[in-house]
């Protein structure tokens, strides 16, 4: 007599290892692929100045300064961009930024202020207002 598995042990087999690889791949990727740590440490910020805006029930600022790198949050507590000696020039919702102080909003709504930063090597980051996170622009668009 034949010993087999049958389809449904085959099935179920099948599905516990798919559910085990979409467990860890994200861990694998994120490592990597490599996040840039300017964008997780804006993306965090965003997000957590959101939450702090849903609380209040307002749009929320979060406050940079021309020439640095430093930003603060709606509490006045300074933060640092990592890896940026100074943000040259700032946008907006497309309107550049004339004076050395900027703010960047956080609606309780769920986005914020269309933004670009230009750093100190050139790159610019901006703001995808409805995801509220930031990418590096491409220089071809």
């Amino acid at each position: 007599m034949k010993r087999a598995f049958t389809l449904i042990e085959l099935m179920i087999v099948m599905l516990i290892i798919g559910i085990g690889l979409m467990s860890i791949t994200p861990r694998f990727t994120s490592k990597s692929v490599g996040i840039d740590p300017r964008l997780e440490y804006l993306d965090k910020l965003i997000k957590e100045e959101w939450a702090r805006s849903i609380e209040l029930g307002q749009p929320i600022a979060i406050t940079g300064f021309k020439g640095s790198a430093n930003l603060l949050n709606h509490d006045k507590e300074s933060k640092t961009l990592p890896d940026t000696k100074e943000i040259s020039e700032v946008s907006i919702n497309k309107y550049e930024v004339r004076g050395n102080e900027y703010a960047i909003r956080v609606y309780p709504d769920g986005f914020c202020d269309y933004f670009e930063l230009t750093l100190n090597d050139g790159r610019i980051i901006e703001s995808i207002p409805l995801l509220m996170t930031t990418r590096y622009k491409d220089e071809n668009q």
